[in-house]
């Protein structure tokens, strides 16, 4: 019986035999036609290279010397061999080339398989390559016309397999079958024979290995998978990102104690994480967890932390200002110190705000401005202020102070009327501080702090210690070769970064990770797939965070292939946030519930007086469940269109971006090609800032349709002419009712923080105005009797006309306007006649 033989191996054998000064048969073609003597054949025989051809064919001069150098073995009905009548090589000739041989052989053999042999010094010729097989058949040469037989035997005795059997009755009842038919004089007696055990542990072993296999070939498919972890690959193979959950972020302000703070550690800065949580201290499992990020950031870019900050209040010069109106943009600010602000303080003040280093102010009602107590203030009247880099220093020479005059962004105007005093004490004493300002402000996110560190399997492990410790990580191999590295994180479940749902952006945990190896440790990068990282520093320094239903994550790094195959005796280092029962919905506390401290240990002690959660925390969301994945997946792809084709696309993928409320599209020609031209309504603006103009034309630029321009322009604003004339109810009085009124129409907000009638989102493209829109929204304002008259009219009409539209049009690219602004009626007026009521 012939050997299995690996045609590339023997290939590969051959190219090498040259380098070696070897030899060897490569093939032998048989020829019967002439010139071959009648009676005889030409064998054209080639060898692998062309060392040594010509001692060959010098040696097969001597008489006799071709049949001994050249024997041929085989045949059936006509045998081969060196006497005369059997097929033997006769004479040897120079072949068409320098690798080849021209054989003699007769006379011509039968059917049956030839071998043709070259002996040789074994120093010059691979033994491997000394013999070849041959038939004097047309058209057949050195080719297996007919695959050789193998040698039949008589099939092995196999037991009978029954592939109903999945359980373990039906394997045990299967074992016991099978050992009644092997020892006939076997019965079942106790269940404590020996006998008897085995059968149940081997039935027990395959109902456990049956169930492995049954869940296994599950996980094949999207529609029968019921891991998490298969889940989340078969939706990413269809572009679809499984949302993990996002951990719940909020804001925490702080109250610095001066006397606990050396002034040469001023201003503070947290170069450790400083912890809070809700909760009662004899319900550990009950507490929820939230910690700074200071130290993911640079140096220059973490948050001051001074006693300065603690309070502010604003400033009413001599009680001319006695609060902030709603909608207001600026304030006059002065920080509440023990000793007094001086203006070296104000100048610290300002110099921090317009360096960047004070980024934002918490606005709050600490008191009711009509008892002047706790009790009854309005816990909506909260509210954070971007600050702008344009703060400056004021002078009263009244009150010999130096207020700080600030301004913050437009789209943080306040939402309602902040009170500063009042006189509602007893007797009607003066009240202050009504309303107070914040500065030592921190973002915290969801999520206890945990720190593990992964080594080499077999290594001892350094003992725990409080949130930190010491795991092995496994390698996996298959047949030898590298399959990658695990390594299985201790604590459950991982904290998820915030990720918008909808299965487009792939979602990213809280960790950060580092591996030590040489004696250097590199950050590593988180990915969701391996399939584009390699071997290299540059593209493999990367891990996979994968999550199962449990909540328990694993960490996956590459095979050296895809992705890199740590280096023997790398140490992983880990650092991560780890959510408590309930995950990122847990979260979600109320606000002044974040009051438990676990200061920083490189604080001093007692330098925290105070910390709260100034707003409610609804950020927190729950890990996409396994039936909505199922059910987005397969269809996300129909949902989010990667292309703009049609002006309805384009519309589409413009209010993709964030900052853009809405947007139209119509075709233009240009003269050469069309043209889409783009209105896009800013959200919460009337300006098309040339930021959001570029990130729009940046996100149209990879869906637009080939050969189509992009124009994108603001909205054509329209103001508008209102003159209502109302009637009032006697019990009301007339200025009062005004400002209501003219709040209610305005285009910010009301004291009680609903949208005024002409808010910039509430109004869009081609959007009409009716007369009905308008006498609705009055006559739900308390003390308006009726309506008389209301007549509206574009500003800049060239006939306003007599008679009172009911409905004003609006062109596609248009949007209406009503500023009312005394300096700027051009931007739309609101003239209000208001009769009866109190004067």
């Amino acid at each position: 019986m012939s050997a299995i033989q690996d045609s590339d191996a023997i290939d590969e054998r051959a190219r090498d035999l040259a380098a070696l000064d070897l030899n060897g048969l490569a093939a032998v073609l048989v020829a019967l036609t002439p010139p071959a003597p009648p009676g005889s054949a030409w064998l054209e025989l080639h060898f692998v290279n062309d060392r040594h051809v010509a001692a060959i064919l010098a040696a097969v001069a001597l008489p006799g010397a071709a049949t001994a150098l050249f024997p041929i073995r085989g045949g059936h009905r006509l045998p081969a061999g060196p006497a005369a009548g059997q097929v033997r090589c006769t004479a040897v000739a120079a072949g068409p080339d320098a690798a080849s041989l021209r054989l003699s052989v007769e006379p011509v053999g039968d059917y049956s398989t030839y071998t043709l042999e070259l002996v040789w010094d074994a120093a010059e010729l691979d033994p491997f390559f000394a013999a070849l097989a041959f038939r004097f058949r047309p058209g057949c040469f050195t080719n297996d016309c007919a695959a050789a037989a193998a040698g039949n035997r008589a099939a092995a005795a196999v037991p009978a397999i029954d592939y109903l059997a999945k359980d373990y009755d039906s394997f045990r009842h299967l074992l016991m079958s099978a050992m009644a038919a092997r020892v006939p004089a076997w019965q079942p007696t106790s269940e404590a024979d020996l006998d008897q055990v085995l059968i149940d542990l081997f039935a027990a072993a395959a109902d456990e290995l049956s169930d492995y296999q049954d869940r296994t070939l599950a996980e094949a498919t999207l529609a029968s998978a019921r891991k998490r972890v298969s889940l989340v690959r078969h939706a990413r193979l269809m572009d679809y990102q499984v949302h993990q959950g996002n951990q719940a972020s909020t804001w925490l302000a702080l109250l610095l104690d001066p006397l606990a703070i050396p002034p040469a550690l001023l201003p503070l800065q947290l170069d450790s994480e400083l912890q809070v949580w809700a909760g009662h201290a004899d319900d550990v499992d009950a507490q929820v967890w939230f910690a700074s990020r200071e130290t993911r950031l640079p140096p220059a870019a973490r948050r001051e932390l001074d006693p300065l900050l603690n309070v502010l209040r604003v400033h009413t010069w001599a009680d001319a200002q006695p609060a902030l109106a709603a909608g207001s943009t600026s304030a006059d600010l002065l920080p509440v110190l023990a000793g007094g602000a001086t203006q070296a303080h104000s100048l610290d003040l300002a110099a921090r705000i317009n360096s960047g280093r004070l980024p934002q102010l918490l606005i709050e009602e600490k008191l009711n401005p009509h008892t002047g107590r706790a009790a009854g203030r309005d816990p909506r009247k909260r509210q954070l202020l971007t600050l702008l880099p344009d703060a400056r220093v004021l002078r009263d020479p009244v009150a010999d102070a130096w207020p700080l005059r600030v301004h913050w962004a437009d789209t943080d105007a306040l939402r309602y009327d902040y009170a500063v005093l009042s006189y509602c004490g007893a007797g009607g004493a003066r009240i202050d501080d009504i309303s107070l300002l914040h500065g030592n402000l921190l973002p915290v996110h969801q999520g206890r702090l945990a720190r593990t560190h992964f080594h080499e399997a077999g290594s001892d492990l350094p003992l725990d210690q409080p949130g930190e410790r010491h795991r092995h990580y496994r390698r996996r191999y298959l047949y030898g070769e590298p399959r990658g590295v695990l390594c299985a994180l201790p604590d459950a479940p991982l904290a998820w970064l915030p990720t918008p749902p909808g299965g487009e952006v792939a979602p990213r945990s809280t960790l950060q990770l580092s591996v030590e190896a040489g004696g250097l440790s590199e950050p590593w990068d988180e990915v969701t797939e391996l399939v584009h990282s390699d071997d290299s520093a540059e593209e493999g320094d990367h891990y996979v965070v994968e999550t199962d239903e449990l909540g328990r994550s694993t960490l996956r790094f590459g095979d050296g292939i895809n992705g890199r195959w740590l280096a023997d005796g790398a140490i992983v280092h880990t650092d991560y946030q780890v959510l408590a029962a309930g995950g990122g919905l847990a979260g979600n506390v109320g606000a002044q519930t974040l009051v438990h401290l676990q200061p920083p240990p490189s604080l001093p002690a007692g330098a925290i007086a105070s910390v709260w959660n100034p707003f409610d925390v609804t950020d927190g969301r729950a890990p996409e469940p396994p039936e909505k994945i199922l059910r987005n997946a397969p269809e996300a792809y129909r949902a989010r269109q990667l292309r703009a084709i049609t002006l309805a696309d384009y519309v589409q993928r413009a209010e993709e971006v964030p900052g853009v409320a809405r947007a139209v599209a119509r075709y233009a020609w240009t003269g050469s090609w069309r043209c889409v031209r783009l209105c896009l309504d800013p959200l919460g603006s009337t300006e098309l800032t040339p930021a959001l103009r570029a990130a729009v034309a940046a996100h149209l630029e990879a869906v637009r349709l080939i050969g189509e321009d992009l124009e994108l322009r603001p909205p054509r604003f329209v103001p508008l002419s209102i003159d209502i004339e109302l009637c009032l109810q006697p019990d009301y009085w007339v200025e009062d009712l005004r400002y209501v009124i003219e709040q209610e129409l305005s285009d910010g907000w009301t004291a009680d923080g609903r949208r005024g009638f002409f808010h910039p989102d509430a109004w869009t493209f081609g959007q009409s105005l009716h007369r009905s829109e308008l006498e609705g929204r009055l006559h739900a304002i308390p003390g308006v009797e009726h309506l008389i008259a209301i007549r509206m009219r574009r500003f800049d009409a060239a006939t306003p006309g007599t008679a009172d539209p009911e409905v004003l049009e609006a062109g596609f690219d248009e949007i209406f306007l009503v500023r009312n602004d005394p300096d700027h009626l051009e931007l739309g007026s609101l003239q209000l006649t208001l009769r009866g009521g109190r004067q």
